[in-house]
């Protein structure tokens, strides 16, 4: 899953900083407003997204993160990479309509049994009253997510135009979690490296051929 991610605050990071005041421009012609979200990003927020423009050169657009599903106008922010394909909802974003959205990196909650995190190396005698209260509750752990390689990561999404709304909405697809980050969570964002990341926006291109390309080994800290 991938339900927030970090995009580095101005001139922090100046790929990142030319990539955001890109598509900044293109959303101040398109809606007349500004805002494109930095640090830690939300669903519904507008992003820069890299994509396929019409003349055929990749650029930087605004989109909103979170395709509006019917009656609820529920948020789909993510989308499953395994079976996009396979969906009527998705498939044709899969061939013509991929994205990327590039940032620092995401965030995922490792929820934690809090009694067994309480007794975990503690002899049974030790835990009182006061202990077992808090127990009661989970424990909600935050971690910054990322590949090994450095540089700017580039989550691999698609989208889509939807009626009433002014710009593209995107999903970000997922995967099964890499060995290392399992204990976190049972999915993560597909992710590409700056090495392989224009071939995502390749549309000539298998995306099930090019989803095995993805970066493979993470690297976590808790926040």
């Amino acid at each position: 899953m991938c339900g927030r991610f970090f995009v580095m605050g101005e001139s922090e990071n100046e790929l990142l900083d030319r990539l955001i005041a890109e598509a900044e421009r293109r959303l101040l012609i398109l809606t007349g407003e500004s805002g494109i979200a930095r640090g830690e990003v939300l669903p519904a927020s507008t992003v820069a997204a890299l994509a396929m423009g019409k003349n055929g050169e990749i650029g930087a657009f605004p989109m909103t993160w979170g395709y509006h599903l019917q009656p609820q106008r529920k948020l789909l922010i993510n989308t499953r990479s395994e079976t996009a394909l396979d969906k009527p909802l998705f498939r044709q974003s899969m061939l013509e309509r991929r994205c990327l959205i590039p940032c620092s990196w995401y965030f995922e909650w490792e929820i934690r049994d809090a009694q067994q995190s309480l007794v975990a190396g503690m002899p049974a005698l030790q835990i009182g009253k006061t202990e077992k209260s808090k127990a009661k509750h989970p424990t909600k752990i935050k971690y910054a997510i990322r590949p090994k390689a450095s540089g700017v990561i580039y989550l691999a999404g698609i989208y889509r135009y939807e009626e009433n709304q002014k710009l593209p909405v995107l999903s970000i697809l997922t995967r099964e979690p890499a060995p290392e980050i399992a204990f976190i969570h049972d999915r993560m964002p597909v992710i590409f490296s700056e090495e392989n990341h224009a071939l995502w926006l390749d549309r000539s291109k298998d995306p099930k051929e090019l989803l095995k390309l993805c970066e493979k080994e993470t690297a976590y800290r808790a926040e």
